[in-house]
């Protein structure tokens, strides 16, 4: 135990407490929104896939896991296994919504010492309230109602540890219910959890330790720690020090710090060669990306425009000066983009703002630029009309030509991994 850490001794689980952190992870998120929204299907098996036309299943409900199903399977596969899966087209707004009351609410109900991990996981230090609930059972029961009265009945699993990757591998033991496990005790929990069921530790990390004779996270404990921290840095001590000790050194991280990029990518129909549809995508994704530049108040003066073909990707990074938000003048990189593809089958495709910063900063100017002002103060305005209607009426109330030559693909917004509800990082 560290010097000088206050320590709360906890009556109902008979421990002390120099640090506790919560996760809260909700069931199947995407599915019980569907099954909350449409009373008829609650209880039977979901499938949600990226619109209506996608092919790929994006979160099923248990009833679904039931059968085999589970996130990646195949809609054609999913139906052979089971007759009866109801499809349903993601809502990305809706369950962006539900999940910005829960987190508001535990913010405001349980502690303001809060990190967002994903649309549906949440971390909470609960350090600085212990002494306020009194005991971490209160505190879990308050969670639990907290989260099913902002949600509208949703159900969460809840785990309590010393640090954030115990907390969730706490989660993960009882889907649906709540796992404590106290810091005098999580040392040998842990041990004989195997290592790829820690948060962090993917395929490749996984297999690379199994070469080296680890099947279990208390295997690590016969490795020395530069192991893993002269290959993985940083996160490999992190990870040793969970899986050896049950200690994660990382904090509850309040704020996010700003983005350091912004893009929006497109996997592709296999072996696509349709120019008009990858014109289409790509003037969609260019949209996408200005407008979210444009509401975060955020100019970028590098663009990088990859497109991923049978012989890997091409490529390049466009620097700009002055740095830009405006629809036009990214396009027009876009533009000079596909002057590289000759054809050649696609498979993915995007852009991305690679180097951010404020409008409120200032800016420098390219002085050899021939710029037309009236022309470059119509694009703007241009801009500043699509985004009130689009703000009144719907993200495709308002449509450029070049986008709708892309009507035919699934352009339904992918939440990404590390959305976040407010700030450059909502992505919807």
């Amino acid at each position: 135990m560290r010097k000088h850490m206050p320590v709360f001794y906890c009556p109902d689980t008979k421990a002390e407490w120099p640090t506790a952190v919560c996760l809260i992870d909700m069931m199947a998120f995407f599915p019980s929104v569907e099954q909350l929204d449409d009373p008829s299907i609650r209880g039977r098996p979901i499938a949600v896939t990226n619109g209506t036309a996608g092919s790929t299943i994006i979160s099923c409900s248990y009833e679904a896991r039931e059968y085999g199903i589970h996130t990646g399977t195949k809609m054609k596969a999913g139906l052979l296994m089971c007759p009866e899966l109801i499809h349903r087209p993601s809502r990305p707004e809706r369950y962006a919504e539900i999940s910005a009351r829960i987190m508001t609410a535990l913010n405001d109900e349980i502690s303001p010492d809060q990190e967002i991990f994903s649309i549906d996981e949440s971390f909470l230090d609960l350090k600085g309230v212990l002494r306020y609930f009194g005991s971490i059972q209160v505190i879990t029961d308050k969670v639990r109602k907290t989260v099913y009265e902002a949600s509208g009945g949703l159900r969460c699993s809840i785990g309590i540890s010393s640090g954030k990757l115990t907390a969730k591998y706490c989660a993960k033991l009882h889907k649906g219910g709540t796992t404590i496990i106290t810091p005098d005790k999580i040392k040998n929990h842990i041990a004989s959890c195997p290592i790829g069921d820690i948060c962090g530790i993917g395929k490749k990390t996984e297999l690379y330790l199994k070469k080296c004779g680890v099947t279990v996270c208390g295997d690590l404990r016969k490795l020395p720690m530069s192991t893993l921290s002269n290959k993985y840095g940083d996160n490999g001590r992190r990870l040793y020090l969970v899986c050896t000790e049950g200690i994660d050194p990382y904090p509850v991280v309040t704020e996010q710090p700003d983005s350091k990029s912004m893009g929006h990518s497109k996997v592709l129909p296999p072996a696509t060669t349709d120019k008009n549809l990858v014109r289409g995508i790509m003037r969609r994704l260019t949209e996408r990306l200005a407008s979210r530049l444009r509401r975060n108040e955020l100019l970028s003066n590098h663009f990088k425009i990859e497109f991923k073909t049978d012989m890997g990707w091409i490529s390049q990074k466009y620097p700009l000066m002055p740095a830009t938000h405006d629809t036009a003048v990214i396009w027009e990189l876009v533009t000079k983009h596909f002057a590289q593809w000759h054809g050649d089958p696609l498979y993915q495709i995007g852009i991305t703002a690679i180097s951010l910063s404020s409008t409120q900063e200032p800016q420098q100017l390219n002085l050899f630029a021939d710029t037309d002002k009236v022309q470059e103060s119509n694009k703007k305005k241009i801009d500043s009309i699509k985004d009130q209607i689009k703000k009144k009426f719907g993200t495709y109330s308002v449509q450029s030509a070049a986008e709708l030559l892309s009507s035919d693909a699934n352009m339904v917004p992918v939440i990404s991994f590390n959305y976040q509800p407010k700030g450059s990082k909502n992505s919807l």
